[in-house]
């Protein structure tokens, strides 16, 4: 009889230690991959590594139940004009609600390989930015109050569970009527000052 119940109450010990732990892992924050095709300006197509990483927060959003937020967006991708070359940018900046720039932008123009990235700030005023890689580092590139508009070329948002995100599947999510928004860098880089 003792020992039914020393297997009853290890049993259930063990169910309930399985519950904290799904719970518990469920909370934790981590990181969302994917593989991406991106058109360059040029025409050609390549393929780079997203990654986006995660942390605890952002359940103040009605639309974001899950607990958590992004906290650095990266790329990583061969040099298509180097074909040993690794390159890896990531987001440096963090908009005054504490998200960060979102990479909307990966091109190669006049040789050099481009970032353009926007940091959100309240009030729908979009903040550009543009890094140029030189020398093995990313490089801020001051953009004037107006400059050529380009079209999005990078995968906005969170990833939907995929590993690979094709052209179609971009050119889907750019016309969301939630990513019109981020469709384009320019023609203006507003003065987000006064909000």
């Amino acid at each position: 009889m003792t020992y039914k119940i020393k297997t009853s109450t290890t049993l259930k010990l063990i169910g309930l230690l399985a519950i904290v732990i799904f719970i518990v892992s469920s909370c934790i924050p981590g990181t969302d991959k994917w593989k991406e095709e991106v058109k360059l300006s040029n025409g050609r197509v390549i393929v780079i590594e997203r990654e986006l990483v995660l942390e605890s927060g952002g359940d103040e959003w009605a639309s974001n139940s899950s607990g958590s937020k992004p906290k650095e967006d990266r790329l990583k991708f061969t040099n298509p004009d180097k074909p040993g070359e690794i390159i890896e940018w990531h987001s440096m900046k963090i908009s005054p609600q504490r998200w960060p720039e979102v990479p909307l932008i990966l091109d190669i123009t006049s040789n050099k390989i481009t970032v353009f990235a926007s940091v959100f700030a309240l009030g729908g005023c979009n903040i550009y930015t543009k890094y140029i890689y030189q020398n093995g580092i990313w490089i801020e590139e001051k953009l004037p109050s107006t400059f050529e508009a380009h079209a999005t070329n990078l995968y906005i948002f969170q990833n939907e569970g995929l590993s690979y995100i094709n052209l179609n599947k971009k050119r889907e999510n750019i016309s969301d009527s939630g990513s019109k928004h981020f469709a384009q860098v320019g023609p203006t880089n507003p003065d987000c000052s006064h909000r």
